[in-house]
């Protein structure tokens, strides 16, 4: 079984409710009905009810079922403002009651506050909204993770013989990582590739150097993340800077990296730069067939995710899907 179809039987077991912010498109209507027929998520849309009735109706996907909130709703728009006050107060930074129900009358942030308060585990935005949007939400409501002060993304990445998975990191978030904030995208994304690959997680810090092969200051970079990631888990097996070849190649790490932790096995590929990583999975989406399953964020306490606007409506799916099961952390590990 692969990785979807493992998430799928977990959430079957248990449906856990997901809530859709940007819900006024055809794709989310569509990827909202599916799943909630197959019995994996209750889906609930955070919007107008007016304003969701007109769009199913000029999309032909009246009569769903689907359970939607009302972000301006009277008593629901007062409970946010008062636990969004608070939140900020606690913070040390207050806001008045204008700025509160200015920022608690998006969908985005109320359905984050429904996050936040266990109403529902996950949410997925980001078909309509920019990224700076839905990471603004999140960050304004949602804690992070315990041990992580980055918010950043992966993706998860299917051969199409589905024989080889990787976590690539980060591919959506952060442009220009500092030693530090690498360190956070490899641990985040070390307990992601636990929860989602069925192995333990193997860390390979990219570079376009290998053990020193170039002294160039973003090299060296990517050496003191390792170091730094070392300190802060010192059981996780991790490598770098490390060159792709020397990181997947077992041949090749035997050559660049004779005594490498990871031995050219690795599994979690972290990159140096955003633009790196950005390259680095549409290539292999691009020119190899691999499956590109994501982004997903990671760092929040709370499942947050963010879609490409260009997604399609099977992409809301699968992240559905895979977001619950991450929240969760239960994915059984595959049969041999």
């Amino acid at each position: 079984m692969d990785i979807l179809d493992r998430c799928k039987d977990a959430c079957r077991q248990s449906p856990g409710v997901v809530v859709f912010p940007d819900c006024l498109d055809e794709r989310v209507l569509t990827a909202a009905a599916q799943l909630k027929a197959e019995g994996l998520v209750e889906p609930v849309l955070v919007q107008s009810p007016f304003a969701v009735r007109r769009k199913m109706q000029a999309t032909r996907t009246a009569g769903l079922g689907l359970t939607v909130v009302d972000p301006a709703s009277p008593s629901l728009l007062e409970k946010n403002i008062g636990d969004y006050r608070a939140l900020r107060e606690k913070r040390g930074k207050p806001v008045s009651a204008a700025a509160a129900h200015a920022a608690m009358s998006c969908p985005l942030a109320a359905a984050a506050m429904m996050v936040r308060r266990g109403e529902a585990e996950v949410g997925v935005g980001g078909n309509l909204s920019a990224t700076a949007d839905v990471l603004i939400a999140g960050l304004s409501v949602l804690p992070k993770q315990s041990g992580i002060k980055t918010i950043s993304s992966f993706f998860l990445m299917v051969a199409p013989t589905a024989d080889r998975q990787y976590i690539f990191a980060d591919c959506a978030v952060v442009p220009e990582p500092s030693a530090e904030t690498l360190a956070d995208i490899a641990i985040a994304s070390a307990q992601k590739a636990s929860s989602l690959l069925g192995a333990a997680p193997r860390v390979a810090l990219l570079s376009f150097s290998t053990k020193g092969s170039a002294a160039h200051p973003r090299a060296q970079m990517v050496s003191a993340a390792v170091d730094a990631i070392q300190r802060r888990a010192p059981d996780l097996v991790v490598d770098g800077e490390l060159q792709l070849d020397a990181a997947i190649v077992p041949r090749v790490a035997a050559l660049k990296a004779p005594g490498s932790l990871i031995e050219g096995k690795a599994n979690v590929l972290i990159f140096p730069s955003l633009e790196a990583g950005n390259i680095g999975y549409k290539l292999v989406q691009r020119l190899a067939g691999y499956t590109a399953m994501g982004p997903f964020l990671q760092g929040f306490a709370g499942g947050w995710h963010d879609l490409s606007r260009g997604c399609s409506a099977k992409d809301i799916y699968k992240v559905a899907v895979i977001g619950l099961c991450l929240q969760r952390g239960n994915l059984t590990a595959p049969e041999a």
